[in-house]
């Protein structure tokens, strides 16, 4: 639809819609059976299937919020989740406060990183590879290469703001920074709860959606391989478990820890 009006609001309308396909690819990347589907989800958006296999699965999820956690070092030197690190002056001072730009461009970032890891011979080729390219080209095709380019730019910098604007909030709400109590966990599981941040955990799977069904994320952590359709039911068997055996389990308002 952006192709055929060639306007900014159909621009923001795709944007928004490649978050939902990218909340779907988040989903399927976990699930074996939907491979084909992940990398339709994904890399049409600008996100790398190959890459989020490898590094979602195989780090971010088993050693959240460490060192070993690719997730954790992927905002540097703009918005730093590492809790350890010193901040300068405008890491503490401005960037906090101009998330939303720096957020717009992380879908280009996030491509060309991963376009690198390509050639460096890190990442196999896929087709998804050429999604991104080909979108760029029948907008540029349509409209010429300024529009068609800030068309695509707006394209992304919704995806971008929107995605990861929920996707770091998981990880840094203020509980989470709490480095000590991580590593006095009392196995992975509880790790997982130290270092992830639930809200609107009350909402339906399609009320979910606004939040791209990121907000169930604990119960993500800790079952990766459930289908999301299904978090809803697992929260209160989550909640039940934490008050059985005495384990500390935070949530809040998005609002809220969004603020932190």
């Amino acid at each position: 639809l952006t192709w055929r009006t060639g306007t900014f609001a159909m621009a923001i309308v795709t944007g928004t819609l490649g978050c939902y396909l990218g909340g779907f690819g988040h989903n399927w990347i976990h699930q074996p059976k939907y491979r084909l589907w992940a990398l339709i989800s994904l890399d049409v958006v600008g996100l790398s299937s190959e890459g989020w296999f490898r590094e979602h699965l195989l780090q971010h999820h088993m050693y959240t919020n460490t060192p070993l956690d690719n997730h954790f070092k992927g905002t540097d030197p703009f918005l730093l989740n590492d809790p350890t690190v010193p901040r300068n002056w405008i890491q503490s001072n401005v960037f906090p406060f101009i998330n939303p730009l720096i957020l717009s461009f992380g879908i280009w970032g996030n491509y060309i990183v991963h376009f690198r890891e390509l050639i460096a011979q890190n990442e196999e080729f896929s087709i998804g590879k050429l999604f991104i390219p080909l979108e760029c080209a029948i907008l540029i095709s349509a409209w010429g290469f300024w529009k068609g380019m800030l068309l695509m730019h707006t394209i992304e910098a919704v995806v971008g703001i929107y995605f990861f604007s929920i996707a770091l909030l998981n990880h840094n709400a203020e509980h989470t920074k709490d480095v000590n109590a991580r590593n006095n966990s009392a196995d992975w599981g509880v790790a997982q709860l130290q270092s992830s941040a639930d809200f609107a955990v009350r909402s339906s799977f399609l009320q979910s959606m606004m939040f791209l069904w990121l907000n169930y994320h604990t119960v993500h952590h800790l079952f990766p391989h459930v289908d999301m359709s299904r978090h809803p039911e697992i929260q209160s068997i989550l909640i039940r478990t934490c008050d059985e055996f005495g384990i500390r389990y935070r949530t809040a308002s998005f609002f809220t820890l969004y603020w932190e």
